[in-house]
Order: C-alpha cells, then sequence, then structure tokens
C-alpha cells in the first residue's frame, strides 16, 4: 500500500481522534476524582461516563471516515458478484479516491476483458460449428463419461430413416442406432487409443475412426469420431476388380483356344492340308475377335477419358439407315430372322449428328438384336420424333431381358448370358452409352423376358428442318 494512500490517512486520523479521545476522558476522570477525593470507587465511575461521552462525541467522526470506504467496498463486491454470474455489462465507480477508484478500474478492466475474451470464443465457437456443420463427413464428440456433447446434420443425415431401438435406455442410440458403435467410442476413452472400422449399412458403407481426445495433463477427456461415406469407393474397388477379372476371362477364352490348337500344328499331329486350313481359319477368327475386344477396350477408354472427338453436322438418316438395313437384311436371313424397317426413313427430320458414330450405334444394337432372337423371330428399325429430338428404335422378340438386370445392361461386360459363352465382348452397350453421352443424347431400354427389347437413343433435330 503507497505511503500516501487516502485509507492510510484515514486510519491515521482515526486512531489519532480514539487515543486522544480516551486521553482526554481518562484525564477528565483523574481530575474530577482527585478533586473529590473520594477514592478509586469516584474515579470509575467518572471514567466510564466519560468514555460513555466520547464514545457517543466519536461516532460522528467514526460514520464521517469509515462509512464512506464501507459503502463504496460494497458496491465493489456487488459488481464483482455480478461479473461472476455473468453480468458482463455490470461496472464500477472509478470516481472513488486512492485504492478503492484503482480497484474499480481494475475490476472494470477485468470485466472488459473477460467480455472481450468471451466475445472472440463466441466467434470461435460459431466459426467451429459451421465449419463441422458445414462438412460432408459425419462427426460427433462425447465427453469422459461417453456422452454426446456434439454432432453435426451430416451424422443425422447419414443414420435418417435407420429404425432405433424402442424405450432404449441407451440415449445415444437415438443417434446412432448401432451398439458396437458406442460400445467403439466407450473402449476409445477407457483405453485412450484409435478405434477404426468400416460399418456396413443397407445401401452405403462407412469409414469409422474414433480418436481419443487429450486435455493439457494428458488425461482421455473424451473422444470424437469422424464417419466418412465410402459406399462410392467401395463400388469402384468393386467395378475395378469385376472389370480386370472380366477382361481377363474375355482375353483368356480366345488365347486358350488359339493354344489349343497352335499345339497340334506344332507337334505335327494335323496331317492333312484340309485340317491345316480349318484350324487357321478359326486361329484367325479367334485373333480378330481377341483384336475387337482390344479396340472396344481402348474406344471405350477414350470416350471416357474425354479424349475422343466427335464432330457433329446436320444429315439426313434416310441414306444412311437404308444401307445399314441392307446389310443387316441378308444377315437375319442367314439366322432366318425377319427383318424389316417400320418407318420411312426418308420422311424422317434432319438431324445434328456424327454419321459414323450414328452407324455405329445402329450396328450395336442391331447385332444385339440378331444373336438373341432366335430362328423364327422378327428384328425391326422404326423411328419417332417431336420438336426437339428424333429416336431410333430397334426392336426384336427375342429372349428379352430380366427386370432385376435392366439397370445394369449399359454396364461394361455385362451379358445376359451369366456365363458369359457367347461371343460378344459385353462392351457394346457401354461403348454406345458412353458414345451419346459425350454426344449429349440418351439411351433407354424396354424389355420383358421371353417377349423382347426395345432399345431407343436419341439424336438432336436440326432447327432448320
Amino acid at each position: 500500500m503507497k505511503k500516501n494512500s487516502s485509507l492510510i490517512r484515514r486510519a491515521i486520523v482515526f486512531t489519532a481522534a480514539t487515543v486522544s479521545t480516551v486521553v482526554v476522558v481518562a484525564l477528565l476522570a483523574y481530575l474530577l476524582a482527585f478533586s473529590h477525593q473520594d477514592g478509586a470507587m469516584s474515579f470509575i465511575w467518572p471514567l466510564l461516563i466519560g468514555l460513555g461521552a466520547g464514545l457517543i462525541a466519536f461516532y460522528p467522526l467514526l460514520t464521517l471516515l469509515i462509512a464512506p470506504v464501507a459503502t463504496h467496498i460494497g458496491r465493489l463486491r456487488d459488481v464483482a458478484v455480478a461479473v461472476a454470474r455473468g453480468d458482463l455489462d455490470e461496472r464500477a465507480d472509478e470516481r472513488a479516491p486512492g485504492e478503492l477508484g484503482e480497484l474499480g478500474k481494475a475490476l472494470n478492466n477485468l470485466s472488459y476483458q473477460l467480455s472481450r475474451n468471451m466475445y472472440l470464443l463466441i466467434i470461435e465457437r460459431n466459426r467451429l460449428k459451421q465449419m463441422l456443420n458445414g462438412l460432408s463427413e459425419g462427426i460427433v464428440a462425447v465427453n469422459a463419461k461417453g456422452r454426446v456433447t456434439h454432432h453435426n446434420p451430416a451424422l443425422d443425415r447419414m443414420f435418417a430413416g435407420f429404425a432405433r431401438e424402442k424405450n432404449a435406455r441407451d440415449e445415444r442410440l437415438k443417434i446412432i442406432p448401432d451398439r458396437g458403435i458406442w460400445a467403439d467410442f466407450d473402449r476409445v476413452v477407457s483405453d485412450g487409443k484409435v478405434v477404426t472400422r468400416n460399418l456396413e449399412l443397407p445401401e452405403r458403407v462407412l469409414r469409422v475412426v474414433i480418436s481419443p481426445l487429450v486435455d493439457e495433463i494428458g488425461t482421455t477427456a473424451g473422444a470424437v469420431g469422424l464417419f466418412s461415406d465410402i459406399t462410392q469407393l467401395e463400388r469402384l474397388e468393386r467395378t475395378r476388380r469385376d472389370y480386370v477379372a472380366n477382361v481377363s476371362h474375355e482375353m483368356r477364352t480366345p488365347l486358350t483356344a488359339m493354344r489349343a490348337l497352335i499345339e497340334p500344328l506344332k507337334e505335327g499331329m494335323v496331317t492333312t492340308d484340309e485340317a491345316r486350313m480349318r484350324y487357321y481359319d478359326i486361329i484367325l477368327r479367334e485373333i480378330m475377335r481377341l483384336s475387337r475386344l482390344i479396340n472396344d477396350l481402348m474406344e471405350l477408354s477414350r470416350l471416357q477419358s474425354g479424349t475422343l472427338a466427335i464432330r457433329t453436322e446436320r444429315m439426313k438418316l434416310g441414306e444412311l439407315v437404308d444401307d445399314v438395313c441392307e446389310r443387316y437384311r441378308s444377315i437375319a436371313e442367314d439366322h432366318d430372322i425377319s427383318f424389316h424397317e417400320e418407318t420411312d426413313f426418308s420422311k424422317v427430320p434432319a438431324v445434328v449428328a456424327n454419321a459414323d458414330r450414328v452407324e455405329q450405334l445402329l450396328v450395336i444394337l442391331l447385332d444385339n438384336a440378331i444373336k438373341y432372337t432366335p430362328e423364327g423371330g422378327t428384328v425391326s428399325l422404326a423411328a419417332t420424333w417431336d420438336e426437339a429430338r428424333v429416336t431410333l428404335i430397334v426392336k426384336d422378340t427375342g429372349i428379352g431381358i430380366a427386370q432385376e438386370d435392366l439397370p445394369y445392361v449399359f454396364d461394361r461386360f455385362y451379358k445376359v448370358d451369366k456365363a458369359h459363352s457367347g461371343m460378344g465382348s459385353g462392351l457394346g452397350l457401354s461403348i454406345a452409352k458412353e458414345l451419346l453421352k459425350w454426344m449429349g443424347e440418351d439411351i433407354w431400354v424396354k424389355s420383358e423376358v421371353g417377349k423382347g427389347s426395345q432399345f431407343g437413343f436419341t439424336l438432336r433435330r436440326d432447327a432448320a428442318a
């Protein structure tokens, strides 16, 4: 405390006044007793009377010196209590002299700093909350007792629609209806070790990483779980495995056939020229089949990578379709299949497309139609149009496609024959879909088992037509 403190000066004045009062009262009592010479009792009573009179006279001085200090300290106490309750707008009086004024100023500065820090913390909390709520990954945090302290909307969306246990005692099951996940959270809180696992849900696979939250003294204060939807990654990985398996299967078939034919030729087991020519024909056919497979794979790869340039121009479909139909009419006759055009293509409006690619699309669809139509069946080609699009439709009365297989007919290596024993590569429809996607057009299929199929694709109609 400073030497020139107002509180010290008040204490000195109060002490001096008190000592002076006592001395004066004692002296008066002594003089009064001495003048009467009545003994000790005559000294005590005047002394008591004098002290009482002194106290009565001293009370105004006490009120003048001490009461203002007590009142100001009480106000400071009220401000401190209000700040402690969270009322950071409360302010103390800084006008008091000496240390009381400085204490009020310090208390106001403390309240200001607390208010400022609280404001910054609220901003950071809201920013963090917005970041967590904006994540596509699900986040859930628990405290040291395993109670959920936060979870973001992405987590709610991941588990929306899943059945919850009725009358479940564990409230956490209302957020994630899986007891195994919460057992992992409890284990992470108790052991302090990271747990990683996959959670397989209907039509979805989640990657779950649960990490402990450690405080400044190294104690596990809770855990946080990150839920990532890896369904697409799993699907891509499965597609990659299937793709490799299908490519291997399709390539192994012609290679095995060629090996089985070349070995007898090498060993001299084929002795006649007629037999050798038959073997050569089969080998050439298998080589062409392998070459078509490789070309189809390269074509599909270029389409999916976006490196294939397709130029479009105004064109009439009549001549192109007539050439294709003339070619397939003889092929259909060889298979004892009736082939005809349902539409007069000379009357079909002009389109904006690439002639080579349109022919390629028709070849893919007509090949499939004839391949899967038994003898005595029918294959036809038709067209419909509106103000914006012309649709070419290939119809057949073949074996048809099951409803459960329809969503996959445009996948790579899809075949109606699940044993992949057919001569096709299973890439034709995939190429057709990618071609039309690149051209900004669409392809569709309608089919019923035993009644045949319809494949149609659109072409943009020329605005000037």
